[in-house]
């Protein structure tokens, strides 16, 4: 007769594997897909002969993070490493006249986010070149803080954006713990060295000063807001900061955007932003991406390692097994 651990059995042994996490890890150099360089690709011609300006896109899609996506099969580069290089590139090309971000997140990690932004500001500082962000079906949270570093804020009629806002989850797993006869015992240095731990709840000044954290992001959004969309006051920002979303309409009656526009319009709107009147249409591609057209999946991160959005203990997808290892403060929409 078979044995099936019933549902307490399946606890235990999950509970027993957060608790060993980053007690062993074994690594297969082999397994793990070597990155190759970042080639140009014309996935649309100007409408002139021997015209040399290049409008580059972009992609920012996906959780945003400056982690590598890691499991037991392999891993991929991050959104954070593949902006600098593609920004790096794209600094080098007199040709390249305006930059597309092609967003469609729904945020990400707080710190991501803002190298992110960083690395735009940055680059336009550099090369004056124009940014133009073009919102696809989601641009939220920190999606919608990247898009602070563009010259103009298109998006699609049917996108959805705000969100604007900082969330972190702390799991508590103290009654569930003592249910199946799992027990933890913690020394520490100082009172607060395990503040926001899952196996107790939160003191009052715990919570005090955790609530201090996500003011503190809270605010470094709203800055962010304030700073380049010069349309909204400061009190009126933080009434549309409430965490909930927009359509583009919505979003476009409130100030947050310039405007509503599909991918091809907004081709042209950079176009206009850049002073010139035509321009072929490029992307970054590595050696075993195929694009073909201005709707392909861009020269960002691994589209599977993006697939996986989900914050939790415990995470299973394509790319195999992995653990949360610690609180997070995300720019991220997670209903």
């Amino acid at each position: 007769m078979k044995y099936f651990p019933g549902i307490m059995g399946v606890v235990k042994w999950a509970l027993l594997l957060l608790l060993l996490q980053g007690c062993a890890v074994i690594v297969f150099p082999s397994l793990y897909p070597r990155k190759s360089g970042l080639q140009e690709i014309e996935v649309e011609s100007s409408e002139g002969w021997f015209v040399s300006d290049k409008i580059l896109l972009v992609d920012i899609s996906g959780f945003i993070s400056s982690s590598e996506s890691r499991g037991l099969l392999g891993s991929s580069t991050n959104l954070v490493d593949d902006m600098k290089e593609i920004l790096r590139m794209a600094e080098k090309d007199a040709n390249i006249r305006a930059l597309i971000l092609r967003i469609n997140t729904p945020g990400g990690e707080v710190t991501a986010s803002d190298i992110i932004y960083e690395e735009l500001m940055d680059f336009k500082k550099k090369t004056g070149k124009a940014v133009v962000a073009e919102m696809m079906g989601m641009a939220t949270s920190g999606g919608y803080y990247i898009a602070m570093a563009a010259d103009r804020i298109y998006a699609h009629p049917t996108s959805l954006t705000g969100n604007i806002g900082v969330v972190s989850i702390f799991p508590r797993l103290q009654e569930l713990s003592a249910r199946v006869g799992i027990d933890v015992r913690v020394v520490k240095s100082g009172d607060k060295k395990d503040i926001g731990s899952m196996w107790r709840e939160f003191t009052t000044e715990e919570r005090n000063i955790l609530q201090s954290l996500i003011d503190d992001y809270y605010n470094q959004f709203l800055e962010r807001i304030g700073e380049n969309r010069k349309n909204l006051e400061r009190d009126k920002i933080k009434e549309l900061a409430d965490g909930r979303v927009y359509t583009a309409r919505q979003a476009l009656e409130a100030g947050l955007i310039d405007g509503i526009a599909y991918l091809p319009e907004a081709i042209k709107k950079a176009q206009i932003e850049a002073g010139v009147s035509d321009a072929s249409v490029i992307m970054y591609k590595r050696s075993h991406q195929y694009r073909e057209n201005i709707y392909s999946m861009l020269g960002g991160a691994n589209p599977e390692a993006s697939k996986n959005t989900q914050i939790g203990l415990i995470n299973v997808d394509a790319q195999g097994l992995s653990l949360e290892r610690g609180p997070q403060f995300l720019y991220l929409w997670l209903p």
